[in-house]
C-alpha cells in the first residue's frame, strides 16, 4: 500500500517477518547516517588522519562518510520497501521537486568534472548528500521522526553547552585545522560538536528560528524557552555575526506576530505568555551581565574589526573583470579567478554563495542549478508545512553572505534534516 501522505514510502512496517526486519535495518542505518552527519566533522576526520579537508590525499578520502552512508541507507530503504526500482519510482512520482533538483545536480557534476575540471567532491557532499538524506528521512514514519527529534534537541543542547565551555576556557573538543593540516592557534570561536564555527552558527541560528516559529510542537513552553535561550547564548560563542543578527531579527518577528495575534483576540495559553516573559527577562539579564563583565568582548570585536570580511563583500564582484563573456556565462577559468582574488586582496574567499557559484560554474549553470535548488526548497515545504518557509528565508539570508554552499560543506544536508524532522507536517503520515 502506498503511503497516503504522498511521500512514496510503502507501508511495510505492519508486515511480519522479513519485511519488518528489513525496515528495522533501514531505520537503523538512517540513525547511523544522522549521527555520522552531525558528529563526524571534517576536523574529526583530519584529527584521526583522514585527509578530508586538507589539500593532500586520494579523492575517496575527500568524500564525507555521511555521503557513503546516505547512499547505503537509500539502497536499504529500497530493499525494505519492495525493491529499489519501485522505491525510486514512487519517490520520483510523489516528490517531483527531488527529480528536478537531482537533474540540476547532475548538470552541476558534469560542469564540474568535464567543463571547468574542478574536484567533484564538493558537489557530492553539498548536494548529493542532501538529496539522498531527504529520501531516507522522508521514508520514516511519524514515531520514528519523533525519536529523531528528541535526539536533535539533546544534541543541540549539548552542542550549545560545549560551545560555552570552549568559549570560556579556550579548551577544544576537536582542534581546528588549516587546509594544509596545521592546527589553528589564533581562532577563539568555539567548534563544539559540529566543527567549523560558522557551520555551528548557521545550524544553531536556524534551530532558534525554527523553535520561535513553532517547530517541535511536542516541546513544553519551558523546554522551548530554555533551548531558545541556550541557543542564543551559543551564537556568541560561535561568533557568527550574520547568523546571529538574522536569527535574532526573525525571533523578534515571531514575537511580534504572537503579540499581534494576542491583541487581535486569538486564544493564547497563559502559561505560554508567562514562560515567554520569563525567557525574555532572563535572557536580557544574562546578556547584560555577560557584556558587563567583558565575556562578550571577543564577539563584539568582530563587529568593529571584521578582518577583511566587509572589504571582501564590496570588492568580490571585481574578480570577474578579467573573464571574457563566454567564460563568465559558460566556463570560468579557475586560475583567472584565483589570480583576481590575489590581485584585489580578497584573501578570505568570496563571501556570497551566489557569487561563488558564478565564479566556479558560470552564470548559466548557476541559474539552472538555483532553479533546481528552489524545487528542493518547495519540496521541503510540501513534505512538512508552510512553517518551513521561515527556515528557508533564514537559509537564503545567511548563505547569501557567506561562501556557504558554493564550497564543500554538509550544511544543506543538516538543514534538510532539521526541517524534515522538526517542522510539523500539515498532513502527518499515518502509521500503517
Amino acid at each position: 500500500m502506498t503511503d497516503p501522505s504522498g511521500s512514496g514510502a510503502v507501508a511495510a512496517k505492519s508486515g511480519t517477518g522479513p519485511a519488518r526486519d528489513r525496515r528495522r535495518i533501514a531505520v537503523a542505518f538512517t540513525w547511523v547516517l544522522v549521527i555520522t552527519l552531525l558528529l563526524v566533522t571534517g576536523y574529526v576526520l583530519t584529527a584521526i588522519g583522514i585527509p578530508y579537508a586538507t589539500t593532500a590525499g586520494p579523492m575517496v578520502a575527500k568524500v564525507h562518510p555521511a555521503s557513503y552512508m546516505a547512499l547505503a541507507t537509500v539502497l536499504l530503504w529500497g530493499w525494505a520497501e519492495g525493491g529499489i526500482g519501485g522505491f525510486v519510482g514512487r519517490v520520483a512520482i510523489t516528490r517531483p521537486g527531488l527529480v528536478a533538483f537531482g537533474l540540476a545536480t547532475l548538470l552541476l557534476l558534469f560542469q564540474t568534472a568535464v567543463v571547468v575540471r574542478l574536484p567533484i567532491t564538493p558537489v557530492v557532499d553539498t548536494f548529493v548528500l542532501a538529496l539522498l538524506l531527504f529520501v531516507a528521512i522522508d521514508a520514516t514514519d511519524e514515531p520514528e521522526r519523533e525519536r529523531l527529534a528528541t535526539f536533535l534537541h539533546a544534541i543541540m543542547a549539548l552542542n550549545a553547552l560545549l560551545a560555552l565551555v570552549e568559549y570560556a576556557s579556550g579548551w577544544r573538543l576537536t582542534p581546528l585545522f588549516e587546509a594544509n593540516g596545521t592546527v589553528m592557534t589564533y581562532e577563539w570561536r568555539a567548534s563544539a560538536l559540529f566543527g567549523h564555527p560558522l557551520l555551528n552558527a548557521f545550524v544553531t541560528g536556524n534551530y532558534l528560528v525554527m523553535l520561535a516559529f513553532g517547530a517541535a510542537t511536542r516541546l513544553s513552553p519551558l523546554h522551548r524557552a530554555a533551548l531558545m535561550g541556550l541557543s542564543a547564548l551559543a551564537l556568541i560563542a560561535f561568533g557568527g555575526r550574520v547568523a546571529m543578527v538574522v536569527a535574532m531579527a526573525m525571533v523578534g518577528v515571531a514575537g511580534l506576530f504572537g503579540a499581534v495575534r494576542m491583541l487581535a483576540g486569538h486564544r493564547v495559553k497563559i502559561d505560554h505568555v508567562v514562560f515567554a516573559i520569563m525567557a525574555v527577562s532572563v535572557a536580557v539579564i544574562f546578556v547584560v551581565i555577560f557584556v558587563d563583565v567583558g565575556a562578550a568582548d571577543r564577539f563584539l570585536d568582530r563587529f568593529s574589526n571584521d578582518y577583511g570580511s566587509a572589504r571582501t563583500r564590496l570588492s568580490m564582484l571585481r574578480i570577474f573583470g578579467d573573464l571574457t563573456w563566454e567564460q563568465f556565462l559558460l566556463w570560468p577559468d579557475p586560475e583567472l579567478i584565483v589570480q583576481a582574488q590575489r590581485e584585489y586582496s580578497i584573501r578570505i574567499g568570496v563571501e556570497s554563495s551566489e557569487v561563488g557559484f558564478v565564479a566556479n560554474y558560470g552564470l548559466v549553470v548557476t541559474i539552472v542549478f538555483f532553479v533546481g535548488l528552489a524545487t528542493l526548497m518547495r519540496e521541503l515545504v510540501a513534505a512538512t508545512s508552510a512553517r518551513a518557509l521561515w527556515s528557508i528565508f533564514y537559509f537564503v539570508a545567511v548563505m547569501s553572505t557567506s561562501l556557504g554552499i558554493a564550497a564543500k560543506t554538509t550544511v544543506l544536508a543538516v538543514f534538510v534534516l532539521f526541517i524534515l524532522v522538526l517542522v510539523p507536517r500539515s498532513h502527518p503520515r499515518r502509521s500503517p
